[in-house]
């Protein structure tokens, strides 16, 4: 009787919610092809798989494909197996929020409460990760979400991170192609910020930004909400476009009601959400600030510029003396610049552990009689000031498309169209990208000039350049310049029609002559698949460098000779000046020399998306 009398009551209950559904003021049928309804289940996405207990993410047969199936499924599950509720929290507020009158039976979520009690904060970050050129994976930035608590360095503030879900030791080859191809599960992942501080900042010597969300604490509930919902959950990865960026900005859709994925795109890009954030400040706030967290490395030079001469030599003479001469140095600067020094010092030997993996034992004496005498010192704060930086959204878009006229060797005057998909080169505006250095994937030129007809001058599906200017000029602060370009690109300008493929490299050092001035001298290597101009590999040297002397103007040069293997009695040289105009953060207009076997002169306007 009582078993009777609990199905009476859970059919009569089942017909009242529906039928308040039913009645609702927006029609079952609008609310079910809601944007945020369809970000839920993410149905402009690959399918979402649960790896927990055989549950399932989707509660109707074909509710990914049918989001209409899956809200009434939702309802029903809501309703006869309350339990579900604790599953699908975001689910249950949407619901609750656009059909104020239906009414789901009270239950408790004890995990779900426990889950909110740890992530108890009171604002949301955007945290966008510089590139860092050692890691296919991370070569063009990383972007996560951190929830902000109460403590004042937020290093144990919870983030949540989305990536692949790759083996341990995979080989880079097989990465990149599998990440491609969507061969990974994706899932978002929970840490602690300072897991994240020491990768990035500490090992990878990469800087982060740190966009303070402008959120209510309703909007940063649903988005802890949606999380539970994912916390056992995979999806599809592909590297350029379902990846970090995207699935963030489709969460952050949840709560912005406007598009957070750049238009007229294939691919989706760390740098692109930031963009779209800051082109939608005007319509509807997406942040209140932007703070800057420097890398262990930038730290560095931000504190050795700002020592005096006399500190800096004084730093020069401790790393060059015997570890039991530091004190009496520092003795000898007074108090406010020993410490200055003892800052610097600390922060050098912080660096130099990261990056040679350990401190001699001279190193960590000298580090040692640093800390004793600043013990002993009055525990004054140094008065280092902040160094303004142009946050990442400011720099130039990723997507260039541009068109320009050439004067070629023959006199006659040809028309070029280039496009390249991403990112960005050694003249671009490069806000918070990694300097003095290039990454760019799938540039396309083609030219036409009359009586020739259409010919392919250049397709680089990758060059890679890191010229790794020190900026300090300290002992072991530096590091190999290097570049490696491989494609299809005509052999010479004198001639039409006459392309090959081809790998190019360098390798050498550079210096930093100013903050905006570098110089390198490399030795070099050319391999192209035809002997046209001699052989089929060069090798030789090449010296270049790089000023930017205004934010609007900049300038690259290269200069190289090279000798051919097979033919030593033969050889080839090349000369490339470029000089940038930058009209605005979409525009710029370039004029470049080019020579080799002929000499190419060019202007080019280039837009940017």
């Amino acid at each position: 009787m009582y078993s009777f009398f609990t199905r009476c009551c859970i059919i009569f209950f089942c017909t009242v919610t529906l039928a308040y559904a039913n009645n609702a003021p927006q029609n079952i049928n609008n609310l079910a092809s809601h944007s945020v309804w369809k970000q839920l289940l993410h149905t402009e996405q690959t399918a979402v798989t649960l790896n927990h207990n055989n549950s399932n993410f989707y509660l109707a047969e074909n509710g990914f494909e049918d989001p209409l199936s899956e809200l009434e499924a939702t309802i029903r599950a809501f309703s006869q197996t309350p339990k579900r509720q604790c599953q699908f929290p975001a689910r249950k507020r949407f619901i609750e929020k656009h059909i104020p009158s239906i009414s789901f039976p009270d239950v408790a979520c004890p995990k779900y409460q426990e889950y909110l009690n740890t992530f108890s904060t009171h604002s949301a970050s955007l945290i966008f990760a510089s590139g860092y050129l050692g890691n296919p994976a991370s070569m063009f930035g990383h972007v996560f979400l951190k929830f902000n608590g109460e403590s004042a360095d937020g290093l144990l503030d919870n983030t949540f991170s989305y990536g692949a879900k790759v083996p341990d030791n995979e080989n880079k080859l097989v990465y990149i192609t599998k990440g491609i191809l969507g061969g990974y599960q994706g899932k978002f992942s929970n840490q602690q910020y300072h897991h994240h501080h020491l990768t990035y900042s500490e090992t990878e010597l990469r800087d982060m930004w740190e966009y303070k969300l402008a959120l209510s604490q309703h909007d940063i509930q649903f988005l802890l909400a949606h999380l539970w919902e994912l916390e056992n959950a995979t999806m599809t990865y592909y590297f350029f476009e379902q990846n970090c960026a995207y699935q963030l900005a489709k969460l952050l859709s949840l709560v912005f009601d406007e598009p957070l994925i750049a238009p007229n795109k294939v691919w989706v890009m760390p740098f692109d959400l930031v963009v779209m954030m800051q082109r939608h400040q005007s319509s509807r706030p997406m942040f209140n600030e932007v703070i800057y967290h420097g890398s262990r490395q930038q730290t560095l030079y931000d504190r050795w510029q700002q020592l005096t001469d006399k500190e800096q030599q004084t730093l020069l003479q401790i790393l060059k003396s015997e570890p039991e001469d530091t004190q009496a140095k520092l003795t000898a600067l007074g108090g406010a610049s020993a410490i200055r020094v003892i800052d610097t010092l600390y922060d050098y030997f912080a660096f130099i552990e990261q990056k040679e993996d350990d401190l001699t034992t001279i190193q960590q004496a000298q580090k040692r009689q640093a800390m004793i005498k600043r013990f002993a010192m009055a525990p004054v704060k140094p008065n280092w000031k902040s160094v303004d930086r142009r946050p990442p959204h400011e720099a130039q878009d990723t997507t260039r498309i541009g068109l320009g006229l050439y004067d070629t060797p023959s006199g006659d005057v040809a028309g070029e169209l280039n496009f390249r998909a991403n990112y960005y080169d050694l003249l671009t505006l490069n806000a918070g990208r990694i300097p003095y250095s290039e990454l760019t994937t799938f540039n396309l030129r083609l030219r036409y000039l009359e009586g020739e007809g259409l010919a392919v001058k250049e397709f680089t599906p990758v060059r890679i350049i890191n010229l790794n200017a020190s900026e300090s000029g300290l002992p072991l602060d530096s590091n190999w310049a290097w570049k490696l370009a491989f494609g299809y690109r005509e052999q010479a300008n004198n001639c039409t029609h006459c392309g090959a493929g081809y790998i190019d490299s360098f390798i050498g050092k550079s210096w930093a002559f100013h903050h905006n001035l570098v110089g390198y001298a490399a030795l070099s290597t050319s391999i192209t698949s035809s002997n046209l101009n001699g052989g089929f590999i060069a090798v030789g040297s090449e010296v270049g460098g790089v000023a930017h002397v205004t934010s609007e103007i900049a300038m690259s040069l290269a200069v190289g000779q090279q000798w051919f293997v097979n033919q030593p009695s033969k050889d080839q040289h090349y000369l490339s000046i470029t000089a940038r105009y930058s009209i605005n953060q979409r525009w710029d207009v370039r004029a470049n020399i080019d020579n080799k076997h002929g000499t190419d002169f060019g202007l080019l306007i280039s837009h940017y998306y």
